[in-house]
């Protein structure tokens, strides 16, 4: 079950522009080079809200079923995808498996991508393992994340931990890095965090904390964003 198509084109269109080459080109045109550095550089103390989601326990209830709403309908498009290819009208033996999987995708582009991705399905006349139709399904999987984009406001928090820990390090300025950050890999992480639930959101921050210093900041950032972002739709094995 795990073809052509359900490995390489949910997984492209999930991922960071497609590659994590970009994300590190676009960190040595944002901020790369030896920028000066304040003699006094302090990171912004970070509130406790920063620190910690708090989000109360009905909200996070609330999304816990907006989950397993949106999974169920990625796993109703995966059996109705089962049955096409074996031309076979019955169950997929994998569908319970699939319900009780849990991802790092938020709940909006979880369903946004399995509603596209059906509706094009039943478009689509023939062998859906196909280049014509992984094409299809792809833009789903790029056009969700577009639609779940952060705005940046919301990304000041994950700039403040990231920069925080670069001021700490003495490898940058605060606001030297806010700035380059924002200005060159803003839209790149605005999609990719958008895409994420709460609990994805939590692993990038606390990785971009533990951002090594004095090293390349590409790969790292790469590194925190990657695990996740393949992790955001369950494919069967």
């Amino acid at each position: 079950m795990k073809g052509t198509l359900l490995g390489p084109s949910f997984r492209a269109a999930a991922a960071v522009l497609g590659a994590a080459s970009l994300l590190a080109a676009a960190l040595a045109a944002g901020c790369g080079g030896s920028p000066p550095r304040a003699a006094s550089a302090q990171a912004p103390a970070r509130p406790a809200s920063e620190a910690r989601d708090g989000r109360s326990a009905s909200k996070a209830t609330l999304e816990q079923r907006e989950q397993r709403e949106a999974q169920r309908a990625w796993c109703v498009y995966l059996e109705e995808l089962y049955e096409r290819a074996t031309e076979q009208a019955r169950a997929w033996p994998k569908f319970e498996e699939c319900t009780r999987m849990t991802t790092m995708a938020s709940p909006r582009m979880l369903r946004e991508t399995s509603e596209c991705s059906l509706a094009a399905l039943r478009r689509f006349e023939g062998d859906p393992f196909t280049p014509g139709y992984a094409e299809e399904v792809g833009r789903c999987g790029s056009e969700a994340m577009t639609a779940t984009t952060l705005p940046r406001s919301d990304l000041a928090p994950f700039m403040a931990v990231l920069c925080g820990r670069l001021a700490g390090c003495g490898d940058l300025d605060y606001d030297t890095c806010r700035q380059s950050l924002e200005d060159g890999l803003g839209p790149q992480l605005e999609r990719a965090i958008g895409a994420m639930n709460s609990r994805g959101r939590q692993e990038v921050r606390a990785c971009f904390g533990k951002v090594a210093c004095g090293g390349d900041l590409g790969p790292q950032i790469s590194a925190c964003l990657e695990p996740i972002m393949d992790d955001l739709l369950w494919l069967p094995g």
